[in-house]
This record gives structure tokens, C-alpha cells and sequence, in this order.
């Protein structure tokens, strides 16, 4: 048995079976940004989260039902890799991608922790700090989910809504993201630091 050392792998020796997720320039990915945008934050494609996610008995499968019209590829799929804006009183405030949306936009308004729930988590976080006077410095776990999180999530879940917009390449989504979120100025939510 022949041994092998550990290499990285420069581009002369990808292996020749080796498919990358993107081959397009930067600006091919990008030029198309714009009208992506204007159809991202088209009023008539605003939805109500309550209606299509939150309503209690709505799960996956009817939240898949009531978004065919918009994203017709549901005909063929469960859910759909994508971006997704949340709005309320007629105001963008958070963009996210998943790789299954519907999915994801559940876990937003239905989710039980902190894990599931992020923007919850994020917002009730805030919301600690400003009860409590303190800036919350302990785990996600130890903060107190239902009391400080809980009131965002039913709010996210009754009072807003949220635009969709299917996008299948792994590096237009998260070029995407980010441009929606620095274009709109969603930088209160949209915090791009790493742990």
C-alpha cells in the first residue's frame, strides 16, 4: 500500500472529475443583482407569514399549497433553495437564504430555541438588554428563550410578512444576502460577524 501525504489541493491538481459550484466572473453573478432586488421587494409579492406559516394546523405541507402561484417550481418540489425579506408596516427589516425556505421561514415563527428560531433569538436578546439594563454576556442556552424571545416570534409570526425569491446557485444566494441586506440598510438584523 502506497502512502499518501496530506496536500492541499492547488487548481493544476483538482481532480479532473471536480465540478465547482460557480463558473461565472464575479460581475456575470452580479449584474443581475438589481432586478433580482426590484423583484424581491415588489409589493404585490408580499405575503402574510400569519396566513401562509403561522396560522396554527399550517405546516410545510400547506405553506407549499398556498406559495405555488408564486414560486411555481413547488409544483415539482417540496421547498426551494432561495432568499426571503421580512417586512412589517410595510418595511423590509431582516433577509435570509435556505436551502429549503418554507422550511426555514417555520422554524423562524414556530421554532422552540434558540437554534431553530435565530431571529428570535437575536431580537430577544436586544430586548434582555433593554429590560434588564445589561448586556446579556452568558450562552444562547442560557438566556431566557420563552420570556425574551417568545414576543418577537409571535409578532414575526401575526404581524409581519415576508417576499420570496428562488435562487438555486450556492454563490449568487450568498452574494445575494449580503447585497439585499447592504442595499436595503438592514443592518440592525443583518449582522455579517463571524463567531
Amino acid at each position: 500500500m502506497q502512502s499518501k501525504s496530506a496536500k492541499i489541493k492547488l487548481k493544476d491538481h483538482w481532480p479532473s472529475n471536480f465540478l465547482p459550484d460557480e463558473t461565472r466572473e464575479f460581475e456575470e453573478i452580479t449584474e443581475s443583482f438589481p432586478t433580482m432586488l426590484a423583484k424581491l421587494t415588489d409589493k404585490s409579492r408580499v405575503i402574510s407569514i400569519y396566513k401562509n406559516f403561522g396560522k396554527e394546523g399550517v405546516g410545510k405541507v400547506t405553506s407549499r399549497k398556498s406559495l405555488k402561484s408564486l414560486i411555481p417550481q413547488l409544483e415539482q418540489e417540496e421547498d426551494f433553495t432561495g432568499v426571503y425579506l421580512f417586512w412589517v408596516h410595510d418595511e423590509p427589516f431582516y433577509t435570509g437564504i435556505s436551502r429549503g425556505v418554507i422550511k426555514r421561514i417555520h422554524q423562524h415563527v414556530k421554532g422552540s430555541n434558540h437554534f431553530s428560531s435565530s431571529l428570535s433569538y437575536t431580537m430577544g436578546k436586544e430586548f434582555h438588554n433593554e429590560i434588564e439594563s445589561i448586556k446579556h454576556t452568558g450562552t444562547r442556552k442560557e438566556l431566557d428563550f420563552d420570556k425574551f424571545s417568545g414576543p418577537f416570534k409571535k409578532i414575526l409570526r401575526k404581524e409581519c410578512q415576508v417576499s420570496l425569491l428562488p435562487i438555486k446557485g450556492s454563490t449568487e444566494l450568498y452574494l445575494f444576502e449580503v447585497y439585499v441586506a447592504v442595499q436595503l440598510k438592514l443592518h440592525y438584523y443583518n449582522r455579517f460577524k463571524t463567531h
